[in-house]
């Protein structure tokens, strides 16, 4: 829909009075002026929880300037903004919004996602004072102006914080810039192009969750901060996670390159681990028994050798579906070749490849009988004297 020259009509609001949750534009041209004229919708909708504008074009340069009989002061009962991929052709002469501060300052949640923000304005971010909720993803932010945007005094009730997919390239300087946020206990910065990880860092001091994901890091040190109960670090290129996390209850550790189960021991609260898509051979009774509390572990999709003591393990515990749900489908043999592509659930090794030793010790036993055998015949047909009177 084209709103360019939207004008609303001009009805009482008492014969309106609509009931409308959520108000949603989709494809719609905006401008300027017809932003105006649309917040006017407001009056009319003192039900309105949640805007949303999804691929809309704004022809215009965010002047948003109502006369002073059409001002509108605030969003009413709007709690949640969501901007999807918004076009604006003349970007770069964009204002600093400093008109419409007044109406977001009771928003809790705001969604704004691939729309090139690179900055949210100090004072800006000072005013949203209500704010619980900010997803800035597949945007331009760098550390520079997160510094700027994330200022003392601002997002002062912000819990989570989205900045994944940005142009973020230090774990260490985006904790420290974010100190401000006293309240901040999620954190995502995934799929950014981090440097190595420093050996320590500073977080926000709430910190609970945090996703690393898709960052490109190489190891796991104690920058990591020591408060957190989820923690994501999946699709990466770590071969080993040896972290004490004390308070840890969720680990995603999966599509990266570990060849063993990481030590229970570091994760004495552990509830949840995610392993798929690593380089996992083989688990055992004692590294599973080494996390006390694990409910659900997904190790799916690895490389299991298929071990007689791998099968005998897998086989002969019937509660192990329990804690993995994603057996037995997920579980399928990478060696022996005989096996290969069999789920472990099916896979049966030959008595040979499980019973090595009983096999030896039977023919060594068969073979001693056969020679004292011999022996007492050729002593009972005085098998000795033949030989010799042959030779």
């Amino acid at each position: 829909i084209n709103v360019a020259n939207f004008r609303f009509s001009e009805l009482s609001a008492e014969e309106i009075n609509s009931p409308m949750k959520k108000l949603a534009f989709r494809n719609a041209d905006l401008t300027d002026e017809s932003f105006n004229e649309l917040l006017k919708l407001l009056r009319y909708t003192p039900e309105l929880l949640q805007a949303e504008f999804d691929d809309c074009a704004l022809d215009g340069v965010g002047d948003f300037q109502p006369s002073e009989s059409d001002i509108v002061r605030e969003l009413g009962k709007v709690e949640t903004l969501i901007i999807r991929r918004l076009h604006i052709p003349r970007f770069y002469s964009f204002n600093d919004l400093r008109s419409v501060y007044s109406l977001l300052e009771k928003v809790k949640r705001i969604t704004v996602e691939n729309s090139k923000v690179f900055l949210v304005p100090c004072e800006f971010s000072q005013r949203l004072r209500s704010l619980e909720f900010l997803n800035l993803s597949e945007n331009l932010m760098v550390e520079e102006y997160l510094r700027n945007s994330a200022c003392e005094g601002a997002w002062p009730s912000l819990q989570t914080l989205i900045l994944s997919q940005n142009y973020l390239k230090s774990i260490e300087r985006t904790g420290e810039i974010l100190l401000t946020l006293k309240n901040l206990t999620d954190l995502d910065i995934s799929r950014n192009s981090f440097r190595p990880m420093p050996d320590t860092c500073r977080w926000p001091p709430k910190m609970r969750f945090l996703n690393l994901s898709s960052t490109g890091i190489w190891a796991v040190k104690m920058c990591i901060p020591q408060t957190l109960e989820v923690l994501d670090v999946s699709n990466n290129n770590l071969d080993s996670f040896s972290l004490f996390l004390p308070r840890l209850r969720e680990l995603y550790i999966s599509r990266n390159k570990l060849k063993t189960l990481p030590d229970g021991s570091l994760f004495p609260v552990l509830l949840v681990m995610k392993i798929r898509e690593n380089a996992l051979s083989t688990f055992s009774k004692d590294q599973l028994g080494s996390f006390p509390k694990l409910e659900t572990l997904e190790a799916g999709d690895n490389h299991f050798v298929c071990s007689c003591e791998l099968l005998s393990f897998m086989l002969g515990q019937p509660a192990l579906s329990q804690v993995l749900p994603d057996w037995p489908d997920s579980y399928l043999c990478n060696s022996p070749p005989r096996l290969r592509g069999q789920r472990v659930q099916e896979a049966r090794p030959s008595v040979l490849e499980c019973h090595q030793a009983l096999l030896v010790s039977g023919v060594c036993c068969a073979l001693l009988l056969l020679i004292l055998l011999i022996a007492g015949l050729c002593h009972h047909f005085h098998g000795l004297w033949y030989l010799r009177m042959m030779w």
